[in-house]
């Protein structure tokens, strides 16, 4: 049996054992129809959506929200139960971008289309150019978001002057990039690392700026061995040359996390970062004293300069649900300019609506600012909509791992990574048919 339908029964059989869910298609009595949404946020940013939670339902008498928190994995388990049994609540947040494909593609959710229609909602014009396709499948929109992400390099200025580098002008080629990197770097007398300067990681991420693509939507193939990529993931093997893997990584396993005081760019020990938009927080937190600076993902000539990955929770409307329209209300309430430039602001995202954007917290932040533009930009790209992508994407981190890590050629291993992501994807649509 394919792994999809194995996947699938097992998620029935659990269900038919009674494992404990609970719809949120309910109505309580002759009272206001109640609609339960899931979310996977907790903590600080629980509190704010329940903070936005009791505005909406302070403002609509016939519908009461109950926020119900699936944070981590055992609730994500429950989110692929719920869908497999059809026990859902009426909304969810506990989607990822690259898993909305392949629930769409299951014929579990709402689509959106209409109800975005009636409500006057241009959805073009309000997301960022990036979410426009990610939320999309098969030319249909599933999903709605709150807050997006972005991705680029922070600096330390002052390790830049040390190192006879002009921290007014960062990298703005791959090479430059490398370059910085071999002159930030510091090794002691045994061999090991006293500091970093930088290394690549997420080839998802660098194959696109160089230019390259894992599916072509036009012609509905996988490319993982296209030249681009290619090109790419040698790029990211050459810091070998000066950046031994297996020391760096002996050196990496004593970092503090990047949460903390110790973080290792607060405490020195990389010079370059690569992160987001939430570094912000953390920098005036942890870093107040780092004199630092940012920058894009370098691109080389014909590649895809301020390139961003944006990912993220997606809310959906499960089709099991029978409560839709109050359900869309919430959601469409939730999406609006107001509540998307609260809940972003506030956890230190990126607003997915164009419009939120404009608001002092993110126009009168230099580096917000800035996520913000990259956000905008034509060369932001989120997952593929096609329903391997989870899986295709932890074999890109493999394919990665044996390359830089294992020595191996980068041909054969994105030649072999063609051929069986090729075969997964085959076996998956044809598992989608039955």
């Amino acid at each position: 049996m394919p792994t999809f339908l194995r996947r699938r029964h097992l998620l029935v059989g659990l269900c038919a054992l009674g494992v404990g869910l609970t719809s949120g298609c309910q109505q309580s009595g002759s009272g206001p129809v109640e609609i339960t949404y899931w979310t996977g946020w907790s903590g600080h940013e629980f509190g704010i959506q329940q903070r936005l939670v009791d505005q909406f339902n302070s403002a609509h008498p016939n519908i009461h929200v109950r926020l119900v928190s699936q944070f981590g994995n055992s609730g994500y388990q429950k989110v692929r139960i719920a869908f497999a049994g059809d026990a859902t609540p009426d909304l969810m947040s506990t989607v990822w971008s690259d898993e909305l494909a392949d629930y769409a593609k299951r014929g579990v959710l709402t689509p959106l289309d209409d109800y975005l229609k009636n409500s006057h909602r241009d959805f073009d014009r309000e997301y960022v150019p990036a979410l426009r396709n990610s939320l999309r499948v098969d030319g249909k929109v599933f999903g709605m978001a709150v807050t997006t992400d972005t991705g680029f390099i922070v600096f330390n200025k002052k390790i830049f002057r040390e190192v006879g580098l002009d921290p007014n002008h960062p990298p703005s080629t791959p090479n430059e990039l490398m370059l910085a990197s071999k002159a930030c770097t510091i090794r002691r007398a045994d061999g090991g690392f006293e500091r970093l300067g930088y290394r690549p990681a997420d080839l998802r991420v660098w194959a696109h700026v160089f230019g390259g693509d894992w599916y072509d939507s036009r012609t509905h193939r996988i490319t993982a061995n296209n030249p681009k990529n290619l090109e790419a993931l040698r790029w990211m093997a050459s810091f070998n040359a000066f950046i031994d893997p297996n020391r760096a990584q002996a050196f990496q396993s004593t970092f503090g996390s990047e949460k903390t005081p110790n973080g290792p760019f607060f405490v020195g020990k990389i010079a370059m970062w690569q992160t987001g938009e939430w570094a912000s927080e953390y920098l005036r937190r942890y870093g107040p004293n780092v004199e630092y600076g940012y920058f894009p993902f370098p691109a080389p000539v014909g590649g895809r300069p301020n390139t961003t990955y944006q990912n993220g929770s997606v809310f959906v409307i499960p089709k099991a649900c029978k409560h839709k329209q109050e359900a869309w209300e919430f959601l469409n309430w939730l999406t609006q300019e107001g509540p998307v430039r609260e809940f972003s602001g506030t956890i230190g995202n990126v607003p997915p609506i164009q419009s939120a954007g404009e608001a002092p917290r993110f126009k009168n932040d230099p580096l917000f600012r800035f996520a913000v533009s990259l956000s905008r930009g034509p060369n932001g790209f989120g997952p593929p909509d096609i329903p391997i992508w989870p899986t295709y994407s932890a074999e890109i981190g493999r394919a990665e791992e044996k390359v830089i890590m294992g020595g191996e050629d980068a041909k054969t291993v994105l030649d072999d990574l063609q051929r069986r992501m090729e075969k997964e994807l085959a076996e998956t649509l044809e598992d989608l048919k039955r």
